[in-house]
């Protein structure tokens, strides 16, 4: 019998989990572990995101993250219906709201900035007066938008234990609590040094290819292994719950403000999650630190702004801190990132995912596609 190809990959979030599986799936005679830091999958930034498989409306059609979510959020759908995860379609809602001239015009530059942007993707949308948007969400106050009807929404707890349980049926090795110490490269493989975050024990993982897929800590994975060039700048992302009475003043739709394609962020939102919560955000700061500090908490007028834009009853005492996520951002001015998708050495492979944030989730399962399909041109 041949030696079996040994793979390791660094990052139990959806990526690094959607790519196991493609690595499984279509590499012969292949032993694949996965390290994660943490005590279980998609700990980080896979979890405490919006949840919504997105189009791919708001990237710029020329980057390599608008070809890959489309076509990675149908996989992601499929994947979710074969397996019991809890998700649904909202359809999304982009919308001018400013009650202001100057601002009005600049959301509606932004829509029909983004109608073109559509078109060059080849997504369906209809443009909706105040009325056609009372019909979706009669509580919804904006003048004009455009509504995507093919977005859902994904419990990220739900889509982690089915994405968990398909790599062990697949023969997937995960080794949770493995903190990344020291990447040696040898001759024919690389060597992984992990500390258990339990014991303190030291353990080393061989490994022929090597996918980083380790999220904010993808520079320093990357580093570790000879490549230094790149820098993650952790963006951070926090969440307010809207409680009481009016959580139910949307109904399904996701909210979103107007902004251009290529803005860095989308902007604070309205999101109603699979478990049918309605949250507002995310914002966006920059972080020192690879942790996140849940303590941490920006008061609600930021976020109350934004929301009271569509929904304008809206008063803090209706607001309730949720949670918070960290992005993993390599350009840390006013640009919008693209993933960075590197085949790094020829023999040991190393692959480095760097820069993997929205619609990271989305694109997850093409992004394991892309990094499998250039293994042959790659001398794999």
């Amino acid at each position: 019998m041949a030696n079996k190809r040994k793979v390791v990959i660094i990052g139990a979030g959806i990526v690094g989990l959607a790519t196991a599986l493609k690595v499984g799936q279509r590499l012969d005679n292949a032993e694949i572990t996965v390290l994660e830091r943490n005590h279980e999958v998609l700990s980080e930034t896979s979890r405490y995101n919006s949840g919504v498989i997105h189009s791919g409306i708001h990237q710029k059609s020329n980057l390599l993250k608008s070809r890959l979510a489309p076509r990675g959020g149908q996989e992601l759908i499929r994947f979710c219906e074969e397996n019991d995860v809890r998700f649904r379609r909202t359809g999304m809602l982009i919308a001018a709201a400013s009650r202001d001239l100057a601002g009005l015009t600049r959301e509606l530059s932004s829509l029909y900035r983004l109608r073109k942007n559509s078109r060059r993707l080849n997504l369906k949308l209809h443009v909706l007066s105040r009325y056609g948007i009372e019909k979706i969400e009669p509580n919804i106050r904006a003048l004009l938008g455009i509504y995507l009807s093919e977005v859902w929404v994904v419990d990220q707890l739900s889509l982690g234990a089915a994405l968990l349980k398909a790599c062990q049926n697949a023969g997937i090795s995960i080794v949770f609590e493995a903190n990344v110490q020291n990447i040696v490269r040898c001759r024919n493989l690389y060597e992984i040094y992990t500390k258990s975050s339990k014991s303190g024990a030291i353990k080393v993982f061989e490994g022929s290819i090597v996918v980083n897929a380790a999220g904010v800590n993808s520079d320093t994975i990357a580093s570790a292994a000879g490549f230094p060039r790149y820098k993650i700048y952790p963006c951070r992302g926090e969440y307010y719950e809207v409680i009481g009475e009016k959580s139910s003043l949307v109904s399904n739709t996701l909210i979103y403000p107007a902004l251009p394609p290529g803005h860095p962020v989308k902007g604070i939102h309205l999101t109603k999650t699979a478990a049918g919560r309605l949250l507002i955000g995310p914002n966006a700061k920059s972080w020192e630190s690879k942790f996140d500090n849940f303590r941490i908490q920006t008061p609600p007028a930021e976020f109350l702004d934004g929301a009271k834009r569509f929904l304008p009853e809206l008063t803090e005492s209706d607001l309730k801190w949720a949670y918070s996520g960290l992005r993993a951002k390599t350009n840390p001015g006013v640009g919008e990132d693209d993933f960075v998708i590197r085949f790094e050495a020829h023999h040991p492979h190393f692959i480095n995912l760097v820069g993997i944030e929205s619609p990271g989730l989305t694109a997850s399962f093409a992004i394991g596609d892309y990094v499998v399909s250039g293994f042959s041109s790659h001398g794999f």
